[in-house]
């Protein structure tokens, strides 16, 4: 009996080895869909995901931690966003959907029970005119409030043709400038019977939309860039006037797209209810790229900026502190400088994470284009935006036609980012890497397993489904060089 057990405890190491190398799989588990796949965390044990099947139609499906299906809810309409909200789960979606057109400007929301995926209440909650572009904006705080954005442009909602030669920049230019416009807005709050409780227009400017957010209490972020400037108003719970707005501390180029694009992000502090935060990366008086991260705090009426200069020597001092932890992964590359952006920015615990990456694309012989996506940079401040530590993730990939993303979890004082790495030109790799929150050290980092997978699957890496000691990741298949739909493929993990 006693040898019986030693050969069984020598046994597991192979089992546990075994089972990283052929981790659990559901083929096909949807086939066909419109749009990356989004996850939501209900409990420990449930996670939801949202599939846009086509235009006009959309699942809800409740997975379990053994990749089962506990129910699945078929709705029509373009799903925009799933939340929790009152201990149900919200769903958002626009009525009709169009590859030129895009969403409609006729929105519904469903409340649905997360035991079982009935719908509980079905409205719509926001019917305006079709003529012009719109941009819908969900907002839950954490799961007490539902607020409602709609910006509307100066845009139309048909098919553009833009001039030939000298024409066609006079004339993506008008675009642009209509796109970046705002003609009407709209914040409505509804109750969980999706009945409006509230509702205000925000004063917005002759400047361009830079984003907006809501916190747990209500309070209601709008950012403005006018002529170089960075301005911030808040409009408190319940209140249709804006407080005193706050500036930001950076001065840029008066044309914003030249500045910084579309590369902001616009986040509530999740500590501080008058306090607002953004980050973006942006060509700095003297052309180098600089990453600046600001709080605005409207109670203290005072900001605090934070930076980094990426020069050319500050990056080779990045590389240089880089330490290896699997020599499978590639060396230290951030690309090309100057298309440094911020990829995300992600509140937990008092941490603030903030992710960069270069992109660069390159024209394919069939006439599509390449898009090559290089290591994540990875910044942690504290919640007044005192600096912990830099870690570089060392994956990169190049796809035809899409920017794949990068998905962040917290649990356990660590950091675990899930991110995509191509081997070559063969194999794209699904990456986990976990960093110590304490120290900003990375513990481990490695390639998942491809096994039964096809080697040119990408992993849907913020779409994982997050359970106490295992991960589902979703793989999808590209399916050729252009298309927009893709076959799902779930794996579980252990971490």
């Amino acid at each position: 009996m006693k040898n019986l057990l030693i050969c069984f405890l020598l046994l597991i190491p192979c089992v546990v080895l075994a089972q990283d190398e052929n981790p659990p799989l559901v083929k096909d588990f949807y086939k066909g869909v419109r749009a990356i796949p989004q996850s939501l965390v209900l409990n420990d044990h449930v996670n939801v995901m949202q599939f846009n099947l086509d235009d006009k139609n959309f699942d809800i499906v409740a997975v379990d931690e053994e990749m089962q299906v506990l129910w699945t809810t078929s709705l029509e309409g373009y799903v925009i966003a799933t939340r929790k909200f009152k201990d149900k789960i919200l769903v958002v979606a626009s009525t009709e959907y169009g590859t030129v057109k895009k969403n409609n400007n006729t929105f519904k929301a469903y409340i649905i029970d997360p035991a079982t995926g009935k719908v509980l209440v079905e409205k719509i909650i926001f019917d305006g005119t079709q003529d012009y572009f719109t941009f819908p904006y969900v907002f839950t705080g954490d799961g007490n409030i539902f607020k409602f954005a709609v910006r509307q442009t100066a845009f139309e909602r048909r098919m553009h043709v833009a001039m030939p030669s000298l024409l066609a920049l006079v004339s993506i230019n008008s675009y642009e400038k209509q796109y970046n416009q705002t003609t009407d807005f709209d914040v409505i709050e509804f109750n969980d019977k999706l009945e409006p409780v509230g509702k205000f227009k925000p004063v917005f400017t002759s400047g361009v939309f830079v984003g907006m957010d809501c916190n747990k209490a209500g309070d209601t972020f709008i950012a403005w860039y006018n002529s170089g400037s960075l301005d911030f108003v808040k409009y408190d719970e319940g209140k249709s006037t804006p407080l005193t707005p706050l500036s930001g501390s950076i001065l840029l180029n008066k044309n914003a797209t030249e500045s910084f694009g579309i590369d902001i992000v616009v986040q509530a502090c999740q500590t501080n209810n008058n306090a607002v935060f953004y980050a973006l990366s942006f060509k700095n008086q003297d052309k180098e790229n600089e990453l600046g991260i600001e709080k605005l705090d409207f109670s203290a009426r005072k900001t605090q900026y934070v930076n980094e200069v990426f020069s050319k020597d500050h990056v080779k001092d990045i590389k240089k502190s880089y330490v290896e932890v699997n020599k499978k992964l590639h060396s230290p590359n951030l690309g090309p400088l100057s298309a440094l952006n911020v990829k995300e920015v992600y509140q937990k615990d008092g941490n603030i994470m903030v992710a960069l990456t270069s992109t660069a694309y390159a024209s394919a012989m069939n006439g599509g284009t390449w898009v090559d996506e290089y290591n994540v940079l990875i910044n942690c401040y504290d919640a007044d935006l005192k600096f912990k530590f830099q870690q570089l993730i060392p994956t990169s990939y190049a796809v035809p036609e899409r920017h794949l993303p990068v998905g962040f979890h917290f649990a356990n004082n660590k950091l675990y980012v899930l991110s995509n790495d191509k081997e070559g030109m063969a194999t794209l790799y699904g990456t986990f890497a976990t960093i110590d929150l304490a120290t900003g050290a990375c513990d481990k980092i490695y390639w998942l397993s491809k096994k039964k997978i096809s080697n040119s699957d990408a992993a849907a890496s913020s779409s994982v489904l997050w359970f106490p000691g295992s991960f589902v990741v979703p793989y999808l298949d590209l399916r050729g060089f252009s298309g927009r739909k893709y076959d799902i493929t779930l794996q579980k993990n252990s971490y």
